[in-house]
């Protein structure tokens, strides 16, 4: 198709401004599928001009082979055309937010925070008279503090994360822009303190950020749903446990693993939603949380609760639910597969049944179901980890055990170098921003 000819579409979309107005059939599955590391822009920036940007064969394209290299090349080319003649314009900016969203999925960090740069600059420089997003400035700073923690930068991160929380009076209980966007920035800071912790005096401390965007959203409840409130609960669970493992590792001092548990417990009660009230995006959203929560209630009984007698039945069943979010219709994807498929494979190693264990094992390594990313990165290497150790117990597999910890400390060798060492847990934190609980 020429140039000429895609010109022509997208001026023709422009003039008539058809939207159709005839009511949709819900889809199976949110539009650019549903994952953790999304930075939330489809439903701010994407949606509301939807119909009008997929009349450019590219954008179609793009949307059916999401997230792929040739969507790289597609979006590149469609932000060309919309920047041709409305640079800035609301079809342009959505362009770009899902090249972003692309290129972050596919772990091309570098190129997504430059994507968002432009998006911003494009923005700022349009003579365009529309209006941008709402909270447009929030969303972007909340997208490139998560790709910044993503890559390691958590000093940067926390720094964005600063902006948005600078606008909260705590004395007052005002803000500018909205409970969901101060309650991502909390949650944004708490996770880049957590990764920098590096002495006793940041390990006591640390917590205390995640606690904090708790009782924030105790307070200003979200509308609509209590998933945000499962994440923080979730992400506070999580950081009890690294608090835990970090004390112990470095101070030879035993930590009950009860409080993390006890979060871990409370963010599971919160998942719940209305499925035939909600969107595809909401149900997603709901699915992995708790399929994420269930797996590392399981990792948690499983691996620190060994003085109780039911713990492997009690890790077991967490387990069980977790996998069942990841059947063929699931609409959760696969991005934490490898995880739960391990944990499961631990159950079965701790209960003697070592050949079941290393088929579960098998799936876990599977590279083909696993999306790129730092911290699916970290939860495959433990799980290379824990088939090397079930190998070792076995006659004449010693061999094989050596070769699956090389490929462990080659995953390890490739994550960006701030997050060297990090356990598979850390695979779990969610940087999570409003726009994907909408």
């Amino acid at each position: 198709m020429s140039f000429f000819f895609i010109i022509v579409i997208v001026i023709s979309a422009f003039t008539t401004r058809t939207f159709s107005s005839t009511p949709t059939k819900e889809p199976s599955k949110p539009l650019l599928g549903f994952s953790t590391s999304s930075l939330g822009f489809e439903h701010t920036f994407i949606r509301p001009v939807l119909s009008s940007i997929r009349q450019l064969p590219e954008v179609e394209a793009a949307i059916d082979q999401f997230p792929s290299i040739s969507t790289v090349d597609n979006l590149k080319r469609a932000s060309d055309v919309f920047a041709s003649f409305d640079k800035g314009g609301r079809e342009h900016l959505a362009v770009q937010a899902m090249l972003a969203e692309c290129q972050q999925r596919l772990a091309l960090y570098e190129e997504a925070v430059t994507t968002i740069e432009k998006l911003r600059h494009s923005s700022i420089t349009s003579e365009n008279k529309v209006a941008p997003p709402t909270y447009f400035e929030e969303n972007t700073i909340l997208a490139l503090a998560k790709i910044k923690w993503t890559m390691g930068d958590f000093h940067e991160s926390e720094k964005l994360c600063e902006e948005i929380i600078s606008t909260y009076n705590d004395l007052e209980e005002t803000f500018s822009s909205t409970n969901l966007h101060i309650a991502s920035a909390m949650t944004g800071k708490a996770l880049s303190q957590l990764l920098k912790m590096n002495s006793l005096d940041d390990a006591y401390s640390v917590r205390d950020f995640f606690r904090v965007s708790i009782k924030f959203l105790e307070r200003h409840l979200p509308l609509g749903n209590t998933l945000p409130q499962a994440a923080v609960l979730s992400n506070g669970g999580l950081a009890e446990a690294i608090y835990k493992i970090y004390l112990e590792e470095t101070n030879d001092v035993s930590v009950p693993i009860s409080p993390a548990l006890r979060f871990l417990f409370q963010g599971l009660q919160k998942t719940a939603v209305s499925e035939s009230s909600s969107n595809i995006q909401i149900i997603a959203a709901s699915r992995a949380l708790e399929a994420s929560i269930q797996s590392n209630l399981a990792w948690g009984v499983l691996n620190y609760e060994k003085e109780k007698s039911d713990r492997l039945s009690k890790a077991s069943d967490y387990a069980k639910k977790s996998l069942e979010f990841y059947d063929a219709e699931s609409i959760i994807g696969k991005e934490h597969l490898s995880w739960v498929l391990s944990v499961v494979a631990s159950c079965y190693h701790q209960a003697d049944s070592a050949v079941t264990a290393e088929g579960l094992f098998k799936s876990a390594i599977n590279k083909k179901n696993i999306p790129p990313g730092t911290l699916t990165s970290l939860q495959l290497r433990d799980a290379y980890h824990g088939y090397s150790n079930l190998c070792k117990q076995w006659d004449n597999r010693d061999k094989d055990a050596q070769q699956l910890k090389e490929e462990a400390e080659i995953i390890e060798s490739k994550l960006p170098p701030n997050w060297h060492g990090k356990s598979g847990i850390h695979g779990s934190l969610w940087f999570w921003t409003p726009g994907e609980f909408s």
